[in-house]
């Protein structure tokens, strides 16, 4: 494989590449600087050698991206892959008849209409595209070329680089260009594309992305094409979690200066706060058409569930509202009602908070906007909350570093939590001129959500966003109510799926969310006066203003806890919290009040706050103190009820509680080994397990709490979470609870060791002596048989010849594979504790050990100590019986034939050996029977 070197060269289509949320050690976003790094292409040999590389180019798992329709505006797109979408015969509708482009649509594809779920290797099929006459002129060439290479040589141009057979798919298109495997930033998100100058021929752009060891199907790439570019390249295709990337190019010739560039925008130590302060759009359910009713708190949703939302397919039907539709839009056409409320600006995460370079000039500006178009990115919906300014700050490069572009091409773009960000520069206030809709850029308002939608919609709470935007730049710019023709997704101004078959079902439920908000000139969190919900009411309420002129109505424990504070103005009506009986809650400009009787009142606010919801309100109860900083490493800590937030910039805000949060303030909370909280903890069924930054905790009713590895994770398949190399063992320290033996290792010095050695010596004497014995009375007896068998009259030796004969019983058949477990279990002590191992040869830790002992006589027992706990059933320790398992969470060992020892692999103090297991029984452990 290769890794590309930074340079500052030219771009292409896109695969961001979304890994789990690890922590960058320096600066903040805005000092966080992109890499641009690119290769030349060419015909890679060894590219061609990897399996999969000339798969069939038609591929039905990838027919969705190959129509001539894509995920992005139009702006991104030449008018040549426009034009091949209406009249596939066409390529060359826009250029020149020298130069040929981007085929998007290709021979003998189809592309359907629907789709399952979307993955993350699988952007999402288009509409509207229609198929080529798989008999294409382009493709005759091609075959004949194949049959005869010196008539070919002979015909194409220099610069054709076609050749033989191997070097075109299995349905016999010709590759004229194919990269090396090549690696990809596995910590962050980052952005891989493709760049040309000139194509002589029509090509068609192929990426496929390895996951693990598995690579996915080639997926066709639209050419993308603006006035700011500097060269032609590829439309963005989002992946995740992958581990290499390579690219093909398909054509009669490869064009000029074809590059694969690989964007890595890295991870910024300011993107974890970016995200905390810029808080999700939360829509009361009277304006975000939810079914009304009597006040209650907002929505305990987590972002998790933003994560299932969008990744659950909707099964949309494409008369919902789907069809490909093209409504010129011409400024000035649109009808406008003048008279619109004045609606607030919702929260917009800047562009520095993201980390966004310059606008390359001065941003250019319409007198006003008629129409809003909404857009998704395309690719995967898989991304953390974390990963989002990393994600804009790639695509940001891309565009201006790799393409030449000024800036991005959205005003604004949303989130799948709800967040609104600020992507292209200029004053959001005002009509910034974007560049996300081809012929439609002046006078409209340009805003993306991230990821594809064509299966499933974005959650509500992200819908909410996007309404909430669009509500406030119509409310400045005069419109005073939504409509299909002033709130348009990108399908209806261009040939494309944008946004997506299910995001587009709702823009009617949006264009009413719009309309409510600019109904009453309220965004998300205004105070709003539900009271006059009729004529009495009316007159009531009339009464009260009469009573307020005379004396003030008296203040509430939370406007009073507020004022106190300083939290500025209350940013809606107090309401009850879901889930705590009892509890009150009112939002402010600097935090959220809540309150009880038992508790008192306290606020939330930046990260903690934001981190507060779904099951952390049940499972913590309301906050007990305000929060508290100055921690290790500037963190900060707010007590609850039920437990404790903690935060820091590297690892967010994350709570603990019960049993492993006293553990944890054992070793000393943040200031010890096990540091900050890494995720939420999560207690079920007698099982408790959080991650920390030095260790996982895991809590098992009735035996107590063990360290395992941060690293990985504790489920089928893996080895045991020991420490590994030459660390030692969780709790592997004599002083450890006062106990000479501990997680799965003794003393060298161990008196029972020796007392057990002593033992077992007197023990072989004895067996030597009862075989002797054993001897002598073979002899006799032997001599008794030969005496029977002269005179044949002796009905109890037939008995016994016919007992010879029969087969052993069950129970005799269970003692002899113990036997043997115990005969395998003493063969192999010595060899070495590895952490990890499996084998005799290379070294193996405990549960290593019993499997290999166990595999030898035919059992196959699971991976690691917690599934082996339940291979078999639990017997008590009085009933152990030689060949059982003895467990504790953590370590397993083997019953000896021996009363009170094991055999076991403990660690690399004891390596394997044979002695007691006194030192669990006081940590609670369990009997397991496998055998009988």
């Amino acid at each position: 494989m290769k890794y590309l070197l930074p340079t500052v060269a030219g771009c292409a289509s896109v695969a961001m590449v979304g890994t789990l949320l690890v922590s960058a050690p320096t600066a903040s976003a805005a000092a966080t600087s992109p890499e641009v790094s690119k290769e030349a292409l060419n015909v890679s040999k060894e590219g061609l050698n990897v399996p999969g590389a000339r798969d069939s180019s038609d591929s039905t798992a990838t027919a969705a991206n190959q129509s001539a329709t894509s995920n992005l505006p139009n702006i991104f797109k030449s008018q040549t892959a426009l034009a091949s979408a209406k009249v596939p015969d066409i390529v060359n509708a826009s250029a020149s008849a020298a130069t040929g482009s981007v085929n998007n649509v290709s021979a003998g594809l189809t592309s359907g209409a629907d789709e399952a779920a979307p993955s993350e290797t699988e952007p999402a099929p288009a509409e509207g595209a229609e198929n080529e006459d798989p008999k294409s002129d382009d493709e005759k060439s091609d075959d004949e070329g194949a049959k005869d290479s010196s008539d070919e040589s002979k015909t194409q141009d220099e610069d054709d680089i076609s050749g033989s057979v191997r070097q075109k798919t299995e349905d016999g298109v010709n590759i004229a260009l194919i990269s090396d495997v090549l690696d990809v930033p596995q910590n962050n998100p980052s952005l891989v594309g493709f760049t040309f100058s000139e194509s002589k021929s029509n090509i068609r752009i192929q990426v496929r992305v390895k996951h693990g060891s598995e690579w996915g199907n080639w997926d066709s790439l639209d050419e993308e094409q603006q006035e700011e570019a500097q060269n032609k390249g590829s439309e963005p295709m989002t992946v995740s979690n992958a581990s290499a990337v390579q690219m093909r190019i398909l054509g009669d010739s490869a064009p000029s200066e074809a590059e694969l560039v690989l964007v890595d925008p890295k991870r910024a130590a300011g993107d974890a706060q970016a995200v905390a302060e810029n808080d999700p759009i939360e829509l009361d359910d009277q304006v975000s058409g939810d079914s009304a009713g009597a006040e209650s708190a907002p929505e305990q949703s987590t972002e998790d569930s933003a994560d299932a939302e969008a990744a659950t397919a909707e099964n949309v039907d494409a008369a919902a509202g789907a069809t490909v539709t093209n409504q010129n839009y011409v400024p000035g056409s649109s009808t406008v009602d003048t008279v619109a409320k004045k609606v607030s600006k919702p929260k917009i995460g800047s562009r520095s908070s993201w980390g966004a370079k310059a606008y390359r000039g001065s941003p250019d500006y319409a007198s006003g906007i008629k129409q809003a178009v909404v857009h998704h990115t395309s690719g995967s919906n898989s991304y953390s909350a974390g990963d989002v300014p990393g994600i804009i700050r790639g695509i940001q490069a891309y565009h201006q570093q790799g393409r030449g572009w000024n800036d991005i091409g959205y005003n604004v773009v949303a989130d799948k939590y709800g967040r609104l960000w600020h992507a292209r520069g200029g004053d959001v206030e005002k009509a910034v001129i974007g560049a996300h809709v081809a012929g439609h850029n002046t006078g409209t308002f340009g805003i993306s959500v991230l990821g594809t939608y064509n299966s499933a919609a974005p959650p509500k709470k992200t819908r909410d966003a996007v309404a909430s935007a669009i509500a406030w730049k119509f409310s400045i710019n005069g419109i005073s109510k939504a409509t299909s023709s002033n709130m348009v997704g990108h399908r209806d101004l261009g040939q494309t799926d944008c946004p997506g078959d299910a995001f587009y079902a709702k823009m009617g439920e949006m264009r009413s969310t719009v309309n409510s908000i600019l109904k009453t000139g309220e965004q998300p969190g205004d105070s709003k006066d539900d009271s006059k919900k009729d004529d009495k009411s009316k007159d009531d309420s009339k009464k009260d203003d009469d009573k307020k002129t005379e004396k003030p109505k008296a203040k509430t424990t939370i406007e009073k806890y507020a004022e106190k504070n300083k939290l500025g103005k209350a940013l809606g009506k107090e309401y009850a919290v879901k889930g705590i009986k009892g509890a009150k809650a009112q939002k402010f400009e600097k935090g959220t009040v809540y309150w009880s009787k038992k508790t008192g009142a306290y606020h939330l606010s930046g990260a903690i706050a934001s981190a507060y919801k779904g099951n952390a309100v049940t499972d913590l109860g309301l906050p007990t103190s305000s929060e508290k900083g100055g921690l290790e490493d500037g963190g900060a800590a707010q007590r609850f009820e039920k437990g404790s937030f903690y935060w820091s910039k590297d690892t967010g805000a994350h709570y603990t509680s019960g049993t492993i949060m006293k553990y944890w303030g054992d070793k000393g909370t943040v200031k010890g080994h096990l540091g900050y909280p890494k995720s939420d903890v999560v207690y079920k069924k007698g099982r408790g397990e959080q991650l920390f930054e030095g260790a996982r905790l895991v809590w098992a009713e009735g035996y107590g709490t063990t360290e395992f590895s941060p690293k990985g994770t504790i489920a089928g398949g893996v080895s045991d979470d020991n420490a590994p190399g030459g660390t030692t063992p969780p709790g592997d320290d004599s002083t450890d609870d006062k106990s000479a033996a501990d997680s799965g290792e003794g003393s060298a010095d161990d008196k029972d060791s020796k007392d057990d050695k002593s033992k077992d010596d007197s023990d072989d004497k004895s067996k030597d002596d009862k075989s002797k014995d054993d001897s002598k009375k073979d002899d006799s007896d032997d001599k008794k048989k030969d005496d029977s068998k002269k005179d044949d009259k002796s009905k109890d030796d037939k008995s016994k010849d016919d007992k010879k004969k029969d087969k052993p019983s069950k129970a005799e058949k269970i003692a002899a594979q113990r036997a043997s477990i115990i005969k395998d279990a003493k063969a192999n002590l010595g060899v070495k504790y590895v952490w990890g191992g499996t084998s005799p040869k290379s070294g193996w830790d405990c549960s290593g050990y019993t499997q290999y002992v166990y595999g030898k006589n035919g059992i196959k027992l699971p991976r690691t100590t917690s599934q082996q706990r339940y291979a078999g059933k639990e017997v008590s320790i009085k009933d152990a019986k030689p060949g059982d398992l003895i467990w504790i969470p953590g370590h397993i060992g083997i019953i000896s034939e021996t009363k009170g020892q094991m055999y076991d692999a403990g660690s690399t103090r004891t390596n394997t050996t044979k002695r007691s297991y006194s030192w669990m029984l006081n940590r609670g452990a369990k009997v397991i029977r496998v055998v009988g």
